[in-house]
């Protein structure tokens, strides 16, 4: 199970990748958005839902193994670029932008950002970067109202 559990929550082991894992993944995950016919369905609702769901139990899975909050587990990164782009209508340079926004708000982790990785287990992992998406996703929503450069976010 702890190989499962691995596998899910280092997003088919982008996690392992030798520097800025997070980017790393995060940029996987939007170039299967981007470039799979229909890879649009990655940012569907049940997607997003399943996905985050099954996000808080593998990350406290391989954080029990590999130490509170490890950075090859990035399938809270997943969850939040889900947040960003789901039911949107993104031009390339909108999916350019929300990638910019949603690491910008997750390395920054701007209040109550911050205080969401105090939270037990996984759901510290997962807490800030659901959140991270929904500030990116709100900025997106704003700006997508003065332009149509970016595509929808409303």
């Amino acid at each position: 199970m702890n190989g499962l559990a691995t596998l899910v929550a280092t997003f088919f082991y982008t996690g392992f990748f030798p520097f800025a894992p997070a980017t790393f993944a995060t940029a996987v995950f939007l170039a299967l958005y981007l470039l799979i016919p229909g890879g649009e369905v990655l940012a569907h609702w049940a997607v997003l839902v399943a996905t985050a769901i099954i996000s808080v139990p593998v990350s406290t899975r391989v954080e029990r193994v590999r130490g509170k909050d490890p950075h090859c587990v990035v399938i809270d990164e997943i969850v939040g670029m889900q947040i960003v782009l789901v039911a949107a209508q993104p031009t390339l340079a909108g999916v350019a932008v929300a990638f910019l926004l949603f690491r910008a708000f997750d390395v920054l982790k701007p209040y109550p950002i911050n205080r969401l990785q105090a939270l037990p287990g996984g759901w510290g992992i997962v807490a800030d970067d659901v959140l991270a998406g929904l500030y990116a996703r709100a900025v997106l929503v704003i700006i997508s109202l003065a332009t149509n450069l970016l595509g929808s976010f409303s």
